[in-house]
């Protein structure tokens, strides 16, 4: 591969003699942006021309994830097996969960009945003490 690693060399040769040639003819002014050049008018021109906003909002948080989640394309991943552990550990817990009754069908012993505009609500009588 001689040849290629030539034409390599010889276009950074031509790129390095081009900007040096920018130099020598145009001074520092070569290099300079428009708004350095044209004074306050021309920088409020290419300021306001220049600018780049985005068309459209980026996907933020599970909007993302979901866009970029991987995808099942391959027939090993399609016809995968369920995993051998349970993918929903609180299954169980919620199973096993009281039910809630009324608080008025159950003991209120320990409640204290308050009705205030049209609404009942129970108080627990004795506050919670933290065990020391």
């Amino acid at each position: 591969r001689p040849q290629v690693a030539s034409v390599q060399m010889m276009s950074r040769v031509l790129y390095f003699v081009a900007c040096l040639a920018m130099l020598l003819a145009g001074g520092v002014e070569a290099f300079m942006s428009a708004p350095a050049l044209g004074g306050v008018a021309s920088a409020r021109r290419v300021a306001a021309t220049s600018l780049q906003m985005a068309h459209h909002v980026n996907p933020k948080g599970a909007k993302k994830h979901r866009k970029n989640r991987p995808r099942k394309s391959r027939p090993s991943d399609m016809n995968r097996a369920a995993p051998p552990f349970n993918p929903d550990p609180m299954s169980e817990a919620r199973q096993s969960l009281p039910e809630f009754e009324a608080a008025g069908s159950g003991d209120t012993g320990a409640f204290v009945k308050v009705e205030k505009d049209g609404k009942t609500f129970y108080h627990i009588k004795t506050p919670f003490l933290a065990a020391n």
